[in-house]
């Protein structure tokens, strides 16, 4: 039997996922106060408010929907990807995702 290492496409990942998820909610709590803010009515008001509230509530809620399937994608490969490869099979993957 081999000698099994590290598999280097799931370190890959998993410090993807450690590098993007803090981001990501960065990015979805930067959004959802102004947005809050915006819904109080204090921000502005009238026909062209919204009409802009109708694009910022379909803005906000892709990057929601977006970075939800993106952590979720990561985390099924995450799971899918053994966390150990025989040696060979390891410098394999390295060399093709250049790891």
């Amino acid at each position: 039997m081999p000698d099994m290492v590290a598999n280097p496409l799931r370190e890959a990942l998993q410090e993807t996922l450690k590098r993007i998820e803090p981001l990501l909610h960065e990015m979805r709590n930067a959004l959802d106060t102004p947005f809050k803010n915006f819904h109080t009515g204090r921000v502005w008001t009238g026909l062209v408010a919204k009409a802009f509230d109708g694009e910022l509530d379909r803005h906000n809620g892709r990057v929601m929907h977006v970075s939800e399937t993106m952590l979720n994608d990561l985390r099924w490969l995450i799971t899918r990807t053994p966390a150990e490869v025989p040696e060979q099979q390891a410098l394999e993957i390295s060399r093709r995702y250049n790891l």
